[in-house]
């Protein structure tokens, strides 16, 4: 107990998360990418991994213990880029685009009615001049605003909201706010139903956690209340469904080196 306590850091809200791990017969850890495992940056893709975190993930997925996923909402083609084809399961948009490393992609699409509202939207945008800001995904169109004057940025994601946050049901699209943006995307999946699937063919026992930051992760946190831990990057005096909270994404990178420590120490110990 006091060597695992030489390697450990500190999550004050779950103090016996780290002997949790430590007990766990099978492990699941999956992580978001922007604010988790990469600062924010103006130009999405300029935000790349903080330094070592690609060899961080590659022990994580060697090391035999745990099962990584790498669970975001970006597509999957930008992700596999920035982690320049990680050796760890990746899931994009949302949970629309699955690669498994030792597969091929699946692409989940969205009905036809969703597809036609998908580019109602993405017309709308271009002919609110907000080309320039707009990604298309397979099952989104995000705007993004960071970067922008702040009433500008406010003023442009109060005016998609109040245009779609109704409209968009007739489609079955929904209107959702990230950290940065707001996005209109397919309803009825998501972060968290895809965990949810991950976990269901998993070891009844597995132990699951997952880190992200943003209120898109929270369908994420909501499905590991009964299965695992959530843990949140950022304010922890924010409302969430997260279990624990790091502080930043620094804090992020310490976590996985105590993570891949703890399970050496204990494979050496077997």
């Amino acid at each position: 107990m006091e060597r695992m306590k030489s390697i450990t850091m500190e999550l004050p809200a779950i103090p016996d998360f780290w002997q949790r791990v430590r007990n766990a017969n099978n492990r699941f850890f999956g992580l978001d990418y922007d604010g988790t495992l990469a600062p924010f940056e103006i130009d999405p893709m300029q935000a790349r991994p903080l330094p070592g975190i690609a060899d961080l993930l590659r022990d994580l997925a060697t090391g035999g213990q745990t099962l990584i996923a790498v669970i975001s909402g970006r597509p999957l083609a930008k992700v596999m880029t920035l982690l320049k084809n990680p050796p760890v399961m990746v899931i994009g948009s949302h949970g629309y685009e699955f690669w498994p490393v030792d597969g091929s992609c699946v692409v989940r699409q969205p009905t036809p009615e969703q597809r036609q509202g998908l580019l109602q939207v993405a017309t709308t945008l271009q002919q609110r001049g907000y080309s320039h800001k707009m990604e298309v995904k397979v099952a989104s169109v995000a705007l993004h605003a960071r970067g922008l004057d702040l009433a500008v940025a406010a003023a442009m994601e109060e005016g998609v909201a109040a245009e779609w946050h109704g409209r968009a049901q007739r489609y079955g699209l929904e209107c959702r706010r990230f950290n940065g943006g707001i996005e209109i995307r397919c309803s009825g999946w998501n972060k968290g139903m895809a965990l949810n699937a991950l976990l269901d063919v998993q070891a009844a026992d597995v132990f699951a956690v997952y880190i992200g930051d943003d209120d898109i992760d929270e369908d994420a946190f909501a499905i590991l209340r009964d299965r695992g831990v959530g843990i949140r990057v950022g304010d922890p005096s924010r409302p969430t469904a997260a279990q624990g909270f790091l502080p930043e994404c620094g804090a992020v990178a310490s976590f996985l080196r105590t993570w891949i420590a703890l399970t050496a120490n204990e494979r050496r110990d077997e």
